[in-house]
């Protein structure tokens, strides 16, 4: 007679996500009732400093005081998004997950507040085109805020953090000692998290370049637990890319004297034209860039479109570059 065999099987190993454009993506919603974030992430700092109509506009696509956004994470795994790097290609995905997402999921991770919030928005959000069409508007406005930051330091740094995850699990690292345990809900859950990998529950792993204090996320066929990219090192370069970013517009030898001429006060693209001999098209192409590093705001007065320095910004840089270069 044989002898069935109980040795138990091993849990599966935890899988470990690239980088995922709708986990920081949700970082930079919550950053509009969170002032850690916007104080840890200088990239959200000038996002709601730049337009603070942000949270108004939030808060009124929702009934609800719930400032995290579950549904948008739902919809990403049900629509196999969840590790996408383009904004079209998870707002695709989304939306066609949404004909079969359960719409009202478990999410044993969340308060009771927080699930019906997330089983409400899930129903409204299949129900109405024209609602799915302003929630996604106002996600992809942020993200295109974002999407430079992210591509140039933000993704790259959660793969370099993804290949130091992978090394250390390899090394056979507890994956529960490399992610972040300042979230009291994933402490109090992770004995069960435990006991449900081994039993062939999935557990995913998400670096994360704009990470709050904690991550954890109970889904159908995963757990998904997210954790901070960034070393010293790293934070130290996310710190100076946002600065290096602005100084390379200042660089062009013309940008500069043009930036420097508008401290006299408002002016418009002909006046520049005229003042520096330039052609409007140039002036325009100079001003575009100023524009994009967030150093000048283009401001209509009556027919006129004034060009004028984004003093905030501008006060920003200065601080900052004294800070970098003093002793």
């Amino acid at each position: 007679m044989q002898i069935a065999d109980q040795t138990p099987l091993s849990p599966p190993p935890p899988e470990v996500l690239d980088h995922s454009l709708v986990l920081d993506l949700t970082w930079c919603v919550h950053a509009a009732s969170s002032e850690y974030l916007r104080s840890a992430h200088p990239i959200l700092g000038r996002l709601y400093e730049e337009q603070d109509d942000l949270p108004r506009r939030l808060s009124e696509l929702w009934p609800d005081d719930v400032t995290c956004t579950v549904e948008s994470e739902v919809m990403a795994f049900h629509g196999g998004v969840l590790g996408a790097a383009d904004f079209a290609t998870y707002r695709e995905g989304c939306e066609a997950a949404l004909a079969t997402v359960p719409v009202e999921p478990t999410l044993a991770s969340e308060s009771e507040e927080v699930r019906r919030a997330t089983w409400s928005r899930l129903r409204r959000l299949r129900e109405s085109a024209e609602l799915r069409e302003r929630y996604f508007a106002l996600q992809g406005e942020i993200w295109g805020v974002v999407d430079p930051w992210w591509r140039r330091v933000g993704m790259p740094a959660a793969d370099q953090a993804a290949q130091e995850v992978r090394r250390s699990l390899a090394n056979g690292a507890p994956w529960q000692e490399i992610v972040s345990e300042e979230c009291a809900t994933f402490v109090e859950h992770l004995p069960d998290i435990l006991e449900s990998q081994h039993s062939g529950h999935q557990v995913v792993i998400a670096p994360c370049a704009l990470f709050g204090r904690g991550l954890y996320l109970d889904l159908p066929d995963c757990t998904v637990v997210g954790m901070a990219t960034t070393d010293r090192v790293l934070a130290a370069r996310a710190e100076t890319e946002e600065v290096a970013g602005t100084l390379r517009a200042l660089a062009d030898p013309t940008r500069l004297a043009i930036f420097h001429s508008l401290r006299s006060g408002p002016t418009t693209v002909g006046d520049i034209a005229r003042s520096f001999s330039l052609s409007q098209p140039t002036v325009s192409m100079h001003v575009k860039r100023l524009r994009e590093a967030g150093l000048v705001n283009s401001v209509r007065q009556g027919n006129r479109m004034e060009i004028t320095i984004n003093e905030p910004s501008s006060d920003r840089l200065a601080a900052r570059l004294t800070e970098l270069l003093s002793t």
